[in-house]
């Protein structure tokens, strides 16, 4: 009875959820081979479109590549591509959509699972309406690929540490990258821009991360972080069940317009904190649950943060630490040169407040003026309410407008060719590699094409386009540039 009771509910089972796997014999895969291997459950309705419309899973030591004749990927149901060998993209001049069969948040999205893989590596991607891609104890590496219009986290991960570099994550329900607060991971996230995620409103921030893994770095470096919604915060990392020793670097992001900035809490967390512009994280209505630049809330004393050449200006709190923690803001051999200004909520301006028993160390800092009087104002501590640890502040590093001043943009730095484009396209050449959000209009105002260039080069087809004047505009930030397009196929 056990026996058929087995056979009957693996029956069950493949009826209910009919999926692909292939057999593990060391196959490397393109989606031709397998539209070819499996019509029932891919098809290609034309070159270099595919539809699943079942489950796939390629197994331990076969290979899927994604190849640059592959232009769009597209699930039919609710579905799980899992990844347990290896995945490749080659090089290619476009863009891969992934996709599913609705622009709804209810309707059949797919879910991606790196599981135990030996390496997969995406390049050049746009997913969107999916539930998530879910990297557990797998290498996985994430280059110029966007996010858009999912409904869970973009990109979770578990016992991994995934790469995530030039990508552009937007319009998601949830957050962008998370983790759980139980699993360890050390993620590489660099040069990524972040806009406008957690559109269900919940309480997360955009970058939501838990334990680190030991003896290895969280690192979240160049990002633009920038939110939308009262409850969306910009970056957390969190330890609460001190799972292991956390170390993390957070360097030369710029997080703007979230609930807050930066937060940490827990225990046996260690982070660097240097060289960001965490400003205008004002979203919060009510400044007791949060507005905070950099917020950092200790179990005890191992959750500690070294902050150093910050400008931390228009947050509800310049810098909250609460409970217990220990904060090296400067010292006297090594000042901090963070700049922390016009931080205020209920008309009263709050550069650090010291709401823990530990004492703070921030020596060699800007806090809006040079006068001991007015900065002793803006510094609540020991001095406010006995109860509290001690601001070492002293000295105070004078105005220096080399801190205070916004530097003059410059020019984007782009080019376009061929012009005329004879040839079916138009290649924009941006050789800093700043992202670049880039639009083709016609004369009449109608918008052709929009995209973002992320990397130092991207193609826009113009073959199919009748011969004329076009207007092809690249923006970075407030800074633009309209180029004359003309089409001569």
């Amino acid at each position: 009875m056990k026996t058929l009771f087995s056979l009957l509910f693996s029956l069950l089972f493949c009826v209910g959820y009919a999926q692909v796997v292939t057999p593990g014999t060391g196959i490397s895969y393109t989606f031709q081979n397998l539209a070819s291997a499996y019509p029932a459950a891919i098809n290609s309705p034309s070159e270099g479109h595919y539809t699943l419309t079942q489950s796939l899973t390629i197994s331990a030591g076969d290979t899927l590549m994604l190849d640059a004749s592959t232009q769009e990927i597209f699930c039919n149901n609710t579905l799980t591509i899992t990844i347990n060998g290896c995945l490749f993209c080659e090089p290619r001049t476009d863009t891969l959509v992934f996709t599913s069969n609705t622009s709804n948040c209810n309707g059949d999205f797919y879910d991606i699972r790196i599981d135990n893989a030996s390496a997969c590596s995406f390049a050049d991607i746009l997913f969107e309406y999916g539930n998530s891609i879910l990297i557990l104890q797998s290498d996985a590496a994430f280059d110029r690929c966007e996010f858009r219009f999912f409904s869970q986290p973009s990109i979770k991960y578990m016992d991994a540490n995934p790469v995530i570099e030039n990508c552009f994550f937007h319009d998601n329900r949830q957050a962008a990258i998370s983790s759980a607060a139980n699993v360890t991971g050390a993620p590489v996230i660099r040069n990524n821009i972040f806009y406008h995620n957690v559109l269900n409103n919940a309480n997360q921030p955009q970058i939501n991360l838990g334990p680190g893994t030991p003896n290895d770095t969280i690192k979240i470096e160049d990002n633009h972080i920038e939110g939308s919604v009262s409850m969306s915060g910009g970056i957390a990392i969190a330890n609460l069940m001190n799972v292991s020793q956390t170390n993390a670097i957070i360097r030369g992001n710029t997080i703007v317009n979230n609930r807050y900035g930066y937060t940490q809490n827990g225990s046996n967390i260690y982070a660097l904190i240097e060289n960001n512009i965490i400003r205008d994280n004002n979203l919060e209505t009510n400044p007791m649950n949060g507005g905070s630049g950099i917020s950092i809330y200790g179990s005890d004393t191992t959750c500690a943060a070294k902050i150093r050449r910050n400008l931390i200006s228009g947050n509800l709190w310049g810098i909250t630490a609460i409970n217990k923690h220990r904060i090296d803001m400067g010292t006297a051999n090594d000042y901090g040169y963070n700049c922390i200004l016009d931080n205020e909520n209920e008309g009263i301006t709050y550069a650090l407040y010291n709401n823990a028993t530990s004492n703070i160390d921030a020596i060699g800092n800007y806090w809006g003026s040079s006068d001991t009087i007015e900065v002793e104002d803006v510094i609540f501590h020991h001095a406010d309410n006995s109860i509290y640890g001690i601001v070492n502040y002293m000295p105070i590093l004078e105005t220096d407008p080399d801190i205070l001043a916004i530097p003059e943009e410059e020019p984007l730095h782009v080019s376009i060719m061929p012009n005329p484009a004879c040839s079916g396209y138009v290649v924009i050449h941006n050789p800093i590699g700043e992202p670049l959000f880039c639009e083709l209009y016609s004369l009449a105002g109608q918008s052709l094409y929009a995209g973002w260039c992320i990397g130092t080069q991207r193609v826009v087809g113009t073959g199919h386009l009748p011969n004329g004047l076009y207007l092809l505009k690249t923006t970075c930030g407030t800074r633009s540039r309209t180029f004359k397009v003309v089409v001569n196929n």
